[in-house]
């Protein structure tokens, strides 16, 4: 099997450019007792792209960013950084895996994969806003003890690459017997993986233009990061009856992350109007204090026990009738029976390891008791619903602040107890089973409510935010469809999209509160979609059409690095074809 795909778009900035070539191939085969497919991806990402946005200074009036986003700039970044479309993300990925399944019998598989993953991703951007372009000198960045001296009009890369590797074997075994006549299907498997990581920041010549994958600069932040670890799981589906499934499971994570430092910046930076001591002639620069070129290596292991249990309750039996053409077969015969309603929940305990580039190290690990309980059904005619209550316990729950630190990393802290308490809910009603017709029309939402809450947790400034919104998780979430379907081949819909608002600090910044932007709330907003498609009679080709935030909302996004606006009107149309 060979397939590409690629694509190219405008993004939310008037600077972006979001483009990506993706090629797959995969062969394998098929024999009486085994089977073996080995598969690769190739994806190459090409984006004139820029993660910093709009930011204001300490001393602008309360709300002044968000009204210049607003109402001057909207999706204009090279209305306040003129340079910004010269900034580039640029990632080459390779993704490789081989799967045997050898089957003892038609109750008993034998799997083994192994699988690997190279990642190079390097992102240029203009520092502190400034053009290269403009610059008239072309000093070089310099360290000098524990100081970095930037000139203006100077280039950073940040080239990042993530390297894995890993190998599994699994094996299930089917319709197994269990206590007391019951019966069961046992998996069980094994993992081993290696991961690497290498983090490093460098400075380019003043007028310099970095892009594609430029390795030539001033290092000024470098670690190189190695984990392995060993996983291991078991779980068995238990039949108690025919109404009711049991599912109980464990997983062991075992690992062992090794962290070497080879030059770190301060936390903080200076802008002078003068670079001190005559450096680039006098001009303007950035100094970066606190600079170290010493090297060290830390390292630390740790080992998780992830239990968790879920069982599904049918009842309602529903044997549908099996018909070809207008002549009914009969009820549809199945080992075991299937039902109207499902009764279904469960408890697992999930694990979120530590962000690496911090300073503090080893991190803590984000551990969660995550409990559900849901109900689905299709008993009355022509309606679909499924409604789940839920409720998370999270301890050392991370949070990425808003801010970056001097060396353009994400600043992660943690946030000693979360709790989420919600309810999923979807429906959809189909009018075809009422009214037999062959256009269906018809209405289908889903709704999301998620009281998130701090339960205990601090400030950098160490004072409690308890009772306050976690960061970056909207309370509401809808979504709501009306559409129409046709047995001639065409259907067509019309959506309206509703994210509630949510805070990027813990603090609970109100809106406007923030002088830079980076700390506040992020207002709710209603999106209009919609889409349509047609298959051509007596041929194998589709045609359609679809759009985004249709009325062209103008909204603020989220405040990742200064706010930022969301992707505008966006309008698609194609077609497919099969041969």
């Amino acid at each position: 099997m060979l397939s590409y795909t690629g694509a190219s778009g405008q993004g939310a900035w008037n600077t972006e450019r979001l483009s990506y070539n993706d090629f797959y191939g995969a062969i394998g085969w098929k024999g009486e007792n085994s089977d073996f497919t080995f598969s690769t991806v190739y994806f190459a990402q090409r984006d004139q792209y820029d993660e910093s946005n709009l930011e204001g200074e300490d001393e602008d009036p309360p709300g002044q960013v968000e009204s210049l986003l607003l109402n001057n700039y909207k999706h204009c970044k090279t209305c306040f950084n003129p340079a910004s479309g010269l900034n580039e993300y640029n990632a080459d990925l390779w993704l490789f895996q081989g799967i045997y399944n050898y089957y003892l019998d038609q109750d008993t598989t034998i799997s083994a994969r192994a699988y690997g993953q190279l990642l190079k991703r390097y992102r240029y951007f203009n520092v502190e806003g400034e053009n290269p372009l403009a610059a008239e000198t072309s000093f070089n960045p310099f360290i000098d003890g524990d100081e970095v001296f930037i000139p203006e009009g100077v280039m950073e890369g940040r080239l990042r690459e993530y390297d894995n590797f890993g190998t599994e074997l699994r094996t299930e075994l089917a319709n197994r017997p269990f206590l007391f006549g019951m019966a069961q299907n046992l998996q069980m498997g094994v993992r081993y993986e290696y991961n690497s990581f290498t983090d490093q920041n460098i400075l380019g010549q003043q007028g310099r233009i970095l892009d594609g994958f430029d390795t030539n600069g001033l290092t000024f932040f470098h670690r190189k990061h190695e984990a392995n670890a060993v996983s291991a799981f078991v779980q068995t589906d238990i039949s108690v009856n025919d109404n009711l499934n049991i599912v109980p499971g464990a997983r062991l994570d075992h690992y062992r992350i090794t962290r070497k430092t080879l030059a770190l910046p301060g936390e903080d930076d200076e802008e002078f109007d003068e670079c001190p001591g005559g450096a680039f002639g006098g001009e303007e620069c950035v100094v970066i204090e606190d600079f170290s070129g010493n090297q060290y290596t830390e390292s630390f292991d740790k080992t998780h026990v992830l239990p968790g249990i879920a069982f599904a309750y049918g009842f309602g039996r529903q044997d549908a009738p099996m018909t070809l053409g207008s002549k009914s077969l009969g009820p549809v015969t199945m080992e075991k029976p299937t039902f109207a309603n499902t009764l279904y929940g469960g408890y697992h305990r999930g694990l979120t390891m530590g962000v690496l580039r911090e300073a503090a190290f080893p991190p803590g690990d984000e551990i969660g008791n995550n409990f559900q309980l849901g109900v689905r059904s299709t008993a009355v005619k022509g309606i679909t619903f499924d409604v789940a209550g839920f409720h998370q316990n999270i301890q050392d729950y991370q949070i990425k602040g808003s801010t970056t630190d001097v060396a353009g990393n994400n600043v992660y802290s943690l946030i000693n107890e979360v709790h989420v308490n919600g309810f999923e809910a979807y429906g959809r009603l189909d009018t075809r089973p009422y009214t037999g017709w062959t256009l269906n029309p018809y209405l289908e939402g889903s709704f999301t409510l998620a009281d998130n809450k701090i339960q205990d947790g601090y400030n950098e400034d160490g004072e409690s935010v308890a009772g306050n919104y976690v960061p970056e998780v909207p309370r509401e979430f809808a979504y709501l469809t009306v559409g129409i379907e046709s047995l001639k081949g065409w259907n067509a819909s019309v959506s309206w999209t509703y994210r509630g608002s949510f805070y990027t600090d813990e603090n609970n910044t109100p809106f406007g509160g923030d002088p830079e932007g980076e700390n506040g709330e992020v207002p709710s907003v209603w999106l209009l979609s919609a889409r349509a498609n047609y298959t051509i009679p007596k041929t194998n080709m589709a045609v359609f059409v679809s759009g985004q935030n249709l009325t062209d909302e103008l909204y603020i996004t989220d405040r990742e690095d200064g706010v930022k606006p969301g992707i505008g009107r966006t309008l698609m149309a194609g077609a497919r074809l099969k041969w």
